[in-house]
């Protein structure tokens, strides 16, 4: 197993549309489905009849498993074939595995799973997969929260953003530093420049061959590639029905205000310098400081909140969290007002 994590818009997708293209890999679609469920589940050893339906039963209760469009009798069938002693991460293996891509596979080697939600759980999720690995990519921050806040992901505001790449940056680098040889770090920048050298390189990384033709992924490219995913999702994901190109590097230059660029590199500081980026404005500002504190304020209290919302029950985080766009696009006009 491992996993790719990154910011949103960080190029998380295309590196999982190249990784789904492989044949010796098993790709699916975002589902947090792990840190949702693991609570419930992640102690169980011995896996009735009963306990396996009930974990089947709340598998389709997370919001985005309907984009995989799994066979639902093969795949009950599939994990009653695991009943008696197993563990957490074998059972999600088996869900994993029952995802049909619209690319040909050979030999399964990997599993990966791609959700920029987890770039803060790298932690957690190596507890779960102890032999798990980790593909993190990265991306010019400017870069970052302007394709943020063209496509209203999150919450429009340039410091916020900002303390949510640091404080992503900052985590999987102190996991990087403690397990370098479970980790490896992409920037877009490069993926995007020399896409064939990079992916030789993850290849290797993973022990696994390189294959030229994953790059034709955009030949397949539609709907399906992202797992039937919900209407107009490909206007985020345009990239996809092209080559890999450079287009949208340094976007920020000429159409990020300069406002924003100040905001960004004051809140990110020396860690955009840290994963090869370099600052425009060296000089601190404190005016520019202040004017973000109460944002990066806010988003402390936002992870905090989190925190506590992964201890709720499993039903309870379930219906939330299916009310969770709403509530996104709900904070976002609240906090743009």
């Amino acid at each position: 197993m491992f996993f790719i994590l990154g910011r949103p818009r960080s190029g998380t997708t295309l590196l999982r549309t190249l990784f789904e293209a492989h044949p010796n890999i098993s790709t699916a679609p975002e589902c947090s489905f792990i840190i949702n469920m693991e609570p419930k589940y992640g102690k169980v050893r011995n896996w009735t009849p009963e306990i396996l339906q009930s974990f089947y039963d709340d598998l389709l209760l997370n919001p985005k498993i309907k984009n995989w469009d799994l066979d639902r009798k093969k795949t009950l069938e599939s994990l009653m074939h695991f009943a008696g002693d197993s563990t957490f991460q074998t059972i999600c293996k088996v869900i994993y595995l029952n995802y049909h891509s619209v690319f040909e596979t050979s030999e399964v080697l990997w599993i990966a799973d791609k959700n920029p939600v987890y770039a803060t759980y790298a932690a957690r999720l190596m507890k779960i997969f102890p032999d798990a690995k980790f593909l993190q990519i990265t991306r010019d921050p400017r870069d970052n929260i302007l394709s943020i806040k063209t496509f209203e992901f999150e919450a429009p505001i340039a410091a916020l953003l900002a303390f949510r790449w640091r404080n992503s940056s900052v985590k999987l680098a102190g996991m990087r530093k403690k397990f370098p040889e479970k980790f490896f770090l992409i920037r877009y920048e490069d993926l995007a420049s020399e896409p064939a050298k990079y992916f030789r390189i993850m290849c290797d990384f993973l022990n696994i061959p390189f294959h030229e033709e994953v790059f034709e992924f955009y030949k397949k490219t539609d709907e399906k590639i992202l797992g039937k995913v919900e209407a107009g999702a490909m206007k985020f994901h345009s990239g996809l029905l092209a080559p890999i190109n450079t287009k949208k590097l340094g976007l920020w230059k000429t159409k990020l205000p300069d406002q924003d660029v100040r905001v960004i590199e004051t809140v990110v500081g020396k860690w955009m310098e840290r994963y090869g980026y370099e600052r425009k404005y060296k000089s601190f500002k404190p005016g520019i400081w202040l004017k973000a504190v109460p944002w990066m304020i806010y988003a402390r209290i936002l992870y905090f909140v989190r925190d506590i919302f992964d201890f709720l029950p499993f039903s309870m985080q379930i219906r939330i969290k299916s009310k969770g766009p709403l509530l996104a696009r709900l904070a976002g006009r609240f906090v743009k007002k």
